[in-house]
């Protein structure tokens, strides 16, 4: 599999993933832990079959392979999650090896749908070439618009046609014909699917490619619905003023050892004032599609969770979770942001949690805030990610002119750095070796000549003039490639070394014949 892909990350390497079951050493979250797990693969396990079903129906699916499911006192639970957006190849790339791992290990394997983010879940990008030989990158979507991606609807299959075709022209003008139709083989997918919503179609349509095709997926506001879900965010709202000043530290903290002078970064603080403080939670409003950032208001001994736009619900001490509950009836819900996502998806279900390159790096705060406010060793992460590129070869080659230009001058001053490593043709390097060699003696002469106390100015202005010659030859041997480079345009050069086209661009093993699940 990773052949397929270039420049895999795999952070620790696969070898040293841990594939067995985690305890919490606090026996009450334990006991929440184990109760959420179950309920999770029950959750997850309807889910993908709800959605399977309208694969079926649509015709998508001609195989049955099984999910990754099992028993949650059993077995291990390795998890992932993105966006249900339409995927590039990095995220192709965490699911498979996220899945493949579960296989190997005899583990079940669920990913979260971050559906509560906001965003077009149909858009992705496609390249064209104009007459002039330039390339550029423009987006299409078989969405309707941007919203929560819970709330995304999918285009009208007459429509998904139509915009399929305009991709289809730009990737062939572009000099990808084996792309174009590849997605032309997708699109038909999207028209025909049964469903309007875009979340998904993406899911069903990913899945039928082998994308994750075997691994239970559940949406994060589903999952947020879960009791013990509620009674673990009701636990932070008991204490919100605490932890709040815990979550502002340990980030602090963090910056200053990973030496970050960004104060947004990897999170921002939560704003605290003595009557008030912010929490890292989304109200999310399913009605409205809409959602809020929401703060905890003290008034005297009493609790108001309330929001901008001035909703406000009252917490009741001791029954925070009740209150909660209340607001689920009423099609709102509190949803984690920030490192508060991963921090319940670790805490109450996963055995391995497994991150593209950026959720790599803002766990390692999570890890800190999980010790500091829950006292436990916080279950592991790992990091797998990877590109595939659709001008590989124009990509490579830009980058080796890139590297040229960029070493131009130490191969003028210093070739002999550069022998034997492809950047030189042949016959420059035996021409170099033999002028360098020249001036070696010339040196030589010099040095003799000073020892001796005999004027060397001959000498030296004939290895000035060897110094101007082998520059001169380095620049004549790289003069072509540079001018083709000064000729590749910003967005040329963009749209050439992008890593982010959508997985339906690339044929995959299987395919055309045997679509893989459902």
């Amino acid at each position: 599999m990773i052949s397929e892909y270039e420049k895999p990350v795999l952070d620790p390497s696969q070898s040293h993933w841990p594939s067995g079951k985690c305890e919490l050493s606090d026996s009450r979250l334990q006991a929440l832990r184990q109760n959420a797990r179950h309920r999770l693969v029950r959750t997850a396990l309807d889910y993908t079959q709800r959605l399977s079903a309208i694969g079926w129906r649509s015709g998508l699916f001609h195989c049955q392979n099984s999910r990754l499911s099992g028993d949650a006192d059993a077995l291990p639970i390795f998890m992932t999650g993105h966006q249900p957006v339409i995927f590039h190849s990095g995220l192709t790339f965490k699911y498979e090896t996220t899945e493949d791992f579960a296989v190997d290990s005899g583990a079940i394997a669920i990913a979260v749908v971050i559906d509560t983010d906001e965003g077009d879940a149909g858009a992705f990008s496609f390249p064209s070439e104009d007459s002039a030989m330039q390339f550029s990158t423009s987006i299409a979507t078989f969405g309707t618009g941007t919203s929560l991606y819970s709330a995304g609807r999918k285009k009208p299959s007459q429509l998904i046609q139509d915009e399929s075709q305009t991709v289809v022209c730009g990737l062939q003008s572009a000099g990808c014909v084996t792309s174009a139709a590849q997605f032309e083989k997708i699109a038909i997918q999207y028209a025909a699917l049964a469903t309007d919503s875009i979340m998904e179609a993406n899911l069903i349509v990913r899945w039928n490619a082998g994308i994750g095709g075997r691994m239970l997926e559940l949406p994060l506001s589903a999952l947020c619905s879960l009791p013990e879900v509620v009674q673990f965010f009701g636990e932070i709202l008991a204490r919100p003023f605490e932890f709040a000043g815990v979550y502002n530290s340990t980030l602090n903290d963090y910056r200053t050892n990973q030496k970050i002078r960004n104060e947004a970064n990897p999170f921002p603080n939560m704003a605290l004032d003595s009557s008030w403080c912010e929490l890292p939670f989304w109200l999310v409003d399913s009605v409205k599609g809409t959602r809020s950032i929401i703060r905890i208001r003290q008034q005297g001994p009493d609790r108001v969770l309330e929001t901008a736009d001035g909703i406000g619900t009252e917490l009741l001490p001791g029954h925070e979770a009740a209150s909660l509950f209340s607001l689920l009836v009423a099609g709102q819900q509190l949803i984690p942001r920030g490192a508060l996502i991963t921090v319940t998806l670790r805490m109450l279900f996963s055995d391995l949690f497994v991150h593209g390159t950026g959720g790599g790096k803002y766990d390692r705060y999570t890890d800190t805030l999980i010790r500091t406010w829950w006292k436990v060793e916080p279950t592991p992460f790992a990091v797998a990610s990877a590109s595939r590129y659709l001008f590989a070869e124009e990509c490579r080659e830009l980058d080796q002119l890139q590297q040229i230009a960029d070493q131009l001058r130490d191969m003028q001053f210093n070739p002999h750095r550069h022998f034997g490593s492809g950047l030189f043709s042949t016959e420059a390097e035996t021409l170099l070796r033999a002028q360098l060699k020249a001036k070696e003696i010339a040196v030589e002469r010099l040095k003799q000549s000073r020892e001796a106390g005999q004027p060397a100015g001959d000498i030296g202005r004939e290895i000035q003039r060897m110094s101007d010659e082998i520059k001169k030859a380095v620049a004549r041997e790289f003069e072509p490639r540079l001018a083709k480079l000064s000729r590749v345009s910003d967005q040329t050069s963009a749209t050439w070394t992008s890593r982010t086209w959508p997985w339906m661009f690339f044929e995959r093993p299987g395919e055309p014949d045997s679509p893989h699940l459902a």
